[in-house]
């Protein structure tokens, strides 16, 4: 079957196998093939999921990091970044301004570290908000590799959701991608998102779209690994140059930034076909490539955006790449705007939901608009 057939089988509600190939002849493709692609990945998000927009309060916690990763401005040898710890109390203060504004889900974000104090303050917030809110509310950890007891003392404390990202699944690219240092190791990788699934969390991950010496066949063996794994959450963007950092020497072996957009679009699209039910992040680094790249995200199949709680004084510091959309603005107004960009294309913000995914739960949601009755009610249909 040829692919743009696959495909509209597919938006029509059937079943279309794509393989490997498939995958990569799609990334490959000139412009013609984004139409149909977008359009059965909306249908399949449609019939799954629905048109709901998941909010995440991102609170970036440290910038400090033991890992020294090619491409990441946070990298431990940048020494020009000034570092910052953010205290438990600036950090509850950021999560209580987004629970005031309406948001039940929040990420703690953080460079990888492994130290007891990290370790300690990152369960303290966890504790806290498990005694305010309870099942209300889900805190989402991006903190990095950490070993199995860690992971468990952390779920004890209230965590649920993990987001680690493998970067590549191409064992050969990631050696290209971190020192060679025994710090930086593909296996050990693998091994703390198997751990997060057999610890009962809520395992995300996702993958750097458009780094040198990347191949289409290489990001679809990404797509073919997320599903194989059973993520349920992802978070994949485009990479973006830093100049502080080694992998800035070869950033002409890269797409161009235009084409790392489109990649990323494609490749949420292919997920949301290949993984019906997960949650999907239109990504920070997306909508800093591209103005309208929550909008082209949330066409593409993404389901989550996360606007930034961290104060205004840290965010700066926070740089994982050059460019770092930055906005100063109440996280009410923020949550206006977004929400009027939503319901231009359709789709509905529900902020007070704490969104768990379809994947994890396999009890499809039934929202109402903000307000209504009924919110948070399931049913008991497999859609």
């Amino acid at each position: 079957m040829l692919l743009e057939e696959g495909l509209a089988v597919i938006e029509g509600g059937g079943e279309a196998v794509l393989g490997r190939d498939d995958l990569a002849d799609c990334l490959r493709r000139g412009p013609s093939v984004d139409e149909p692609l977008f359009r059965a990945a909306s249908a399949v998000l449609s019939r799954t999921v629905g048109p709901w927009v998941f909010v995440r309060g991102i609170v970036e916690m440290t910038n400090a990091c033991r890992k020294n990763c090619y491409y990441c401005g946070l990298r431990s040898d940048h020494s020009a970044l000034p570092r910052y710890s953010m205290p438990f109390e600036e950090i509850a203060a950021a999560i209580e301004s987004g629970w005031a504004a309406g948001l039940r889900s929040f990420l703690l974000q953080s460079g990888e570290l492994l130290g007891e104090p990290h370790i300690a303050l990152v369960e303290k917030v966890l504790r806290w908000a498990d005694e305010s809110w309870g099942d209300s509310v889900r805190m989402v950890l991006s903190t990095g590799e950490l070993p199995r007891a860690a992971l468990e003392r952390l779920k004890a404390a209230g965590g649920g959701r993990y987001l680690l990202r493998i970067e590549t699944s191409d064992p050969v690219l990631y050696a290209k991608l971190h020192p060679r240092d025994g710090l930086h190791r593909f296996e050990e990788r693998i091994q703390c998102l198997r751990n997060l699934r057999k610890g009962g969390w809520q395992a995300g991950s996702g993958v750097l779209i458009g780094v040198p010496w990347q191949t289409e066949e290489s990001l679809a063996g990404d797509l073919l690994f997320l599903r194989d794994f059973g993520i349920d959450m992802c978070g994949m963007g485009p990479w973006i140059e830093h100049s502080g950092t080694p992998l800035y020497a070869s950033r002409h072996e890269a797409p161009s930034r235009e084409r790392r957009v489109s990649l990323t679009l494609r490749m949420i699209a292919l997920l949301r076909i290949l993984m019906p039910d997960i949650n999907l992040s239109a990504t920070t680094a997306l909508q800093t490539l591209t103005p309208t790249g929550l909008e082209r995200g949330l066409a593409a199949g993404a389901n989550v955006f996360m606007p930034n709680l961290t104060p205004t004084r840290y965010r700066l510091d926070y740089n994982l790449y050059e460019g770092k959309t930055v906005v100063p603005d109440r996280i009410e107004d923020v949550l206006d705007r977004m929400s009027a960009r939503c319901a231009a294309m359709g789709r509905t913000v529900v902020p007070g939901e704490v969104g768990d995914p379809l994947h994890f739960t396999k009890a499809p949601p039934v929202y109402s608009p903000p307000g209504e009755e009924g919110v948070g009610d399931h049913d008991d249909q497999v859609h």
